[in-house]
């Protein structure tokens, strides 16, 4: 029996569980298959019976947060003058402009040869509505990609994202699926891929189908009854029960960022963990999903204590406005107990001081001059009491009043917000939290510009910088086999940071690629202690026992991978390859529908299934399977033909058979010369089998 598997160990080693473009054994991309709108229509189709609810919806965020270029929200930037950035690598630069009705971000390369220019067109802009931050989105093909350049609205500049080009000539990077579903309604997503997409099919922006449902019979129904007194075929989220209503918006405001199936499949009213798998809380807040607002409002009183959801402060239907009006749902001015000890013009202050805002260090830019920029503000979402926050609420008043004992006031409160904001950076260096000490730093300059502050935050910006630098270095001499160099790298960087996962997982594979397994398997073992949610360092570890005959103990680990990252076909296809080694036909089978179930253009999963049902004396059940993988390699793989040919002698088809083993000796000869003995030896037998047949006859 012969299975396809990757040609060479390092191939195994690093399969990165997750993020990845191509999964194994996809050598050929497939025309995109036919994906059916389940129903959704967009907001104008609301229109013609809720004009007045649409209209208002329309000016929200929510309505905003994916778009295409419109001339009158474009940010100064693209002005001339204004559209220019330079990063702080060398020799690259980048132009942003209008041209003929499009906007354009030009990277621009020194080379020895003289500048060269690659133009992106700007096809789509995500961001939140004109607030924050916006990136920008190009098509390449039905392939769509995020440029580097963004703008910021807080300090009105570009800033260029921290992602590590991918040697795309302007340095985009794949635009994930879980990205654009807490930015749109809907899209047809090519299965198996990371960032293809039919470009006509994107409902943009989250609008009433996201919390409705879809919504095609719903108008279908009313247009042809319009006496109906009752909405039909269409969810009324208020008529949720507290946990479902809320997590019609966890599915984008909490950690639920892990599929457990194809995307786009949850609807409002089902359970969100049947769809998502919600990762582990991190333990900080520079740590966690940017959106994560839902899981920060649970740990809150009024939300224990109450019935309390989002709703009760945010209405969906209308441009954000939460403040008193919101608290005095529930509590009257007077159960304040800090109400008669400060200033009548800050009493009614209920959401500074109990939902403070603070930096989202969490989404960084590089600027000309700074780094690891942060554009967001965001409420901290856990309702209470923050001595910090009344001070700051307290400072803000004291510095609009000009009498001596106000501006001293002031000067207390800044030294002892300073002092703290610095108190805390230090100790977050002192935990290698190097990001948490940057935003500390940040806080504590906006409170006091002192340059002495701006020069700690500078030291700590630069130690991101040379872990991050290291980091993308180490990563391209692993991928041209210096492992040596990279392993002398990251141990350099390891006291830096000792709890990085990627430190640890790439260790881990420059080790294991020496062959240095008992060095390397340490280091993968604390990708997840350092980061629970990462199965890559459980994936490489797995693979290493793989490789080394020890199949239950693969198996077994790639099942624990597969708990911390479902429905990722790069763990399920060894995973069932280790199953096929046990002689396990049935786990085996099951593995590889799952890969299929995720992309149906692997022929890895196809060949794995069909030998599998072979296996268990299902022939016929696996021919389709056979054959499908056999076209996916444009019959060019020996491995894959010979078992074709292998089905076709099960099933007595002998002049396939052998049709397909004149076919196989050409590939074979020229890649897997071991297999030709092999494939001659059935050429005989088919032949001979032939022969008895026709005398038979």
């Amino acid at each position: 029996m012969t299975v396809w598997r990757p040609p060479a160990p390092e191939s195994g080693l690093d399969v990165a569980a997750r993020g990845s473009r191509e999964s194994a054994g996809n050598v050929r991309e497939s025309a995109p298959p036919e994906i059916e709108n389940p129903g959704y229509l967009g907001p104008q189709a609301c229109r013609p019976c809720h004009a007045e609810r649409v209209a208002e919806f329309l000016t929200t965020r929510h309505a905003r947060t994916f778009r295409v270029p419109e001339d009158e929200s474009m940010p100064a930037g693209f002005a001339a003058g204004h559209g220019t950035i330079t990063p702080h690598e060398a020799g690259l630069r980048f132009e942003m402009t209008r041209s003929r009705g499009d906007y354009i971000q030009t990277a621009i390369h020194a080379t020895p040869e003289g500048e060269k220019k690659t133009r992106s067109r700007i096809d789509f802009i995500l961001g939140a509505g004109g607030k924050a931050d916006e990136v920008y989105l190009t098509w390449h093909g039905e392939r769509l990609y995020e440029l580097p350049v963004a703008w910021l609205f807080s300090p009105d500049e570009w800033g260029i994202s921290h992602f590590a080009f991918n040697g795309s000539p302007e340095g985009s990077r794949n635009l994930t699926v879980r990205c654009l579903e807490c930015h749109n309604t809907w899209f047809a997503h090519v299965p198996g891929t990371l960032n293809q997409y039919k470009r006509d099919s994107f409902v943009m922006g989250v609008s009433c189908e996201r919390c409705h449902g879809p919504g095609r019979e719903h108008v279908a129904f009313h247009q042809t009854h319009p006496e109906a007194g009752s909405a039909e075929a269409i969810l009324n989220p208020a008529g949720l029960k507290r946990e479902r209503l809320l997590e019609v918006c966890t599915q984008c405001h909490g950690n639920a960022t892990v599929h457990r199936g194809p995307a786009l499949q949850y609807r409002p009213g089902e359970p969100l963990d049947a769809y998502y798998k919600t990762l582990e809380a991190p333990k900080h807040t520079e740590d966690d999903h940017v959106a994560n607002q839902v899981k920060y409002l649970r740990q809150s009183r009024c939300f224990q204590q109450s019935e309390m959801i989002c709703t009760t402060c945010h209405n969906p239907h209308r441009p954000a406005s939460s403040g008193i009006d919101s608290c005095l749902k529930c509590h009257a001015s007077g159960d304040c107990r800090e109400r008669e000890r400060i200033p009548s013009a800050v009493q009614s202050q209920c959401v500074a001081c109990h939902m403070p805002s603070y930096i989202k260090i969490n989404i960084n830019f590089e600027t000309e001059d700074d780094d690891y920029v942060p554009p967001i503000q965001r409420c901290d979402h856990r309702i209470a009491v923050h001595p910090r926050a009344r001070r700051e609420v307290l400072l803000a008043w004291q510095r609009e009043r000009s009498d001596p004992e106000s501006k001293a006031q002031a000067a207390r409160l800044t030294r002892s917000l300073v002092d703290e904001w610095l108190a805390e950076a230090e100790s977050c260096l002192r935990d290698f939290r190097i990001l948490g000490a940057i935003a500390a730093y940040r806080e504590a300059y906006r409170l006091e510009p002192a340059p002495a502050t701006r020069e700690k935050m500078r030291q700590a910006i630069d130690l991101k910088v040379r872990i991050d630098r290291d980091l993308r270095t180490s990563a391209r001499l692993i991928e041209e086999h210096r492992y040596q160099e990279a392993v002398d790298l990251l141990e350099a960087l390891l006291p830096l940071k000792p709890d990085h996962p990627k430190i640890h997982n790439d260790l881990g594979l420059a080790y294991a690629s020496m062959g240095k397994k008992e060095q390397a398997i340490p280091h993968l073992r604390l990708v997840t202690t350092y980061d629970p949610d990462d199965p890559s360092g459980v994936v490489r570890e797995a693979w290493l026992a793989y490789v080394d005959g020890r199949g239950e103990e693969a198996a077994d680990l790639y099942r624990q991978a597969d708990d911390i990252a479902p429905f990722i076909a790069k763990i399920n296809y060894p995973w069932g390859l280790a199953l096929v080694k046990l002689a396990r036909w049935d786990e085996a089978a099951e593995r590889f529908r799952q890969v299929l179930a995720i992309d149906p253009n692997h022929a890895g999963g196809h060949l794995g299934l069909a030998d599998s049902l072979r296996a268990q004396g299902r022939p016929a059940e696996a021919l389709p399977h056979a054959r499908r993988a056999a076209r996916l390699t444009d019959f060019k793989d020996a491995h894959v033909l010979v078992t074709l040919i292998d089905t076709y002698i099960d099933l007595e088809r002998f002049a396939d058979a052998e049709s397909t083993a004149s076919k196989a000796l050409a590939p074979a000869e020229a890649t897997s010369p071991e297999l030709v003995p092999a494939i001659r030896q059935r050429l005989t037998a088919i032949r001979a089998w032939r022969d008895r047949a026709l005398l038979k006859r």
